[in-house]
């Protein structure tokens, strides 16, 4: 069967319901996903349709493609006087001698246009290595009544959620019983890529990250130029945990950047450096600029954090 070309972010961003749904549609069947919504959303002033899809579980939003411009030019950049002087404290606190649209360049991939596909692209980044088990599940059921049988007060409840690190993890009720429950395994980066291959997925290169980010604007925060008060991590509410102009959970907290389709490029976080040590607030919240480079990147974290995508061309 033949297909129609799947719409560019512009015509995308200006169907009604009934057409997007129809799009959405034809996306579900040729690539067999299970269409769950299509709905009228919102960001940062930007209308638009967003499509929700179902495969193997796991939720998955449409992200339209064509000829797109990602990266950031910090020659554009006009930082506001609180972000100038945000910049200026950590400036001289850490010896960084560029002025802050200097350094905003240096730390961002350049303005470039690019061609990349039509994908679904999984809503939620997940942890790799991180596999549901039964509650009922030996050594779940082992580490729990290890934790219970530590010396504390009586009427003390259970802590909620519980992680034994790069081991397991549990979401206890007040009972300490157990409501759900994970293994932890160590998942390597060539592992991932073939675990992802087998089912006909992939990781997001980083022109194809930046653009599901920010969804084609210039600015560099995919809502704008200025960032919230305090630092990313911290604030529970705000435009970086809202969901973005595609429906994605993304770039939210520089603790959980992610693996790209390059192994020396991370995305959406700095694996939270700049919040625990102090940088200052500018600095924080530039680790989840969309077009944000870790130049200090090793290649290890101690995570490893993925969002599956499905192309469709």
């Amino acid at each position: 069967m033949t297909y129609p070309p799947a719409p560019s972010p512009e015509q995308w961003s200006r169907l009604d319901l009934g057409a997007a749904e129809a799009v959405a549609r034809s996306i579900a069947a040729r690539s067999g996903a299970t269409l769950i919504e299509v709905r009228a959303h919102e960001y940062a002033g930007r209308p638009g349709p967003v499509a929700f899809f179902l495969v193997a579980g796991e939720r998955f939003a449409f992200v339209p493609g064509g000829e797109v411009t990602v990266g950031f030019d910090g020659d554009r950049f006009e930082p506001t006087p609180r972000q100038a002087a945000s910049f200026a404290e950590s400036a001289d606190e850490y010896g960084i001698e560029q002025d802050i649209r200097q350094f905003t360049d240096a730390v961002t991939a350049a303005r470039r246009t690019v061609v990349v596909p039509p994908l679904l692209v999984a809503v939620e980044a997940a942890e790799a290595g991180v596999v549901a088990v039964p509650p009922d599940h030996p050594e779940i059921v082992r580490r729990v009544e290890r934790a219970r049988r530590r010396p504390r007060p009586a009427a003390e409840p259970a802590p909620g959620e519980i992680e034994w690190s790069g081991a397991a993890r549990a979401i206890l009720r007040p009972d300490w019983t157990v409501e759900a429950a994970w293994l932890l395994g160590s998942p390597s980066y060539d592992g991932e890529v073939d675990r992802l291959a087998g089912l006909g997925q992939r990781l997001l290169t980083p022109d194809e990250w930046e653009h599901a980010c920010g969804g084609g604007v210039a600015t560099l925060f995919r809502w704008g130029d200025d960032n919230p008060d305090g630092d990313p991590w911290s604030a529970e509410t705000g435009p970086h945990r809202e969901p973005n102009r595609f429906g994605l959970h993304i770039g939210q907290d520089p603790y959980r950047e992610e693996r790209t389709a390059s192994r020396d490029v991370v995305c959406g976080g700095d694996g939270g450096s700049a919040v625990c040590g102090g940088a200052g607030s500018f600095l924080s919240w530039l680790t989840i600029a969309t077009a944000y480079r870790d130049s200090g990147y090793d290649g290890d974290y101690g995570t490893m954090r993925i969002r599956p995508a499905i192309p469709l061309a």
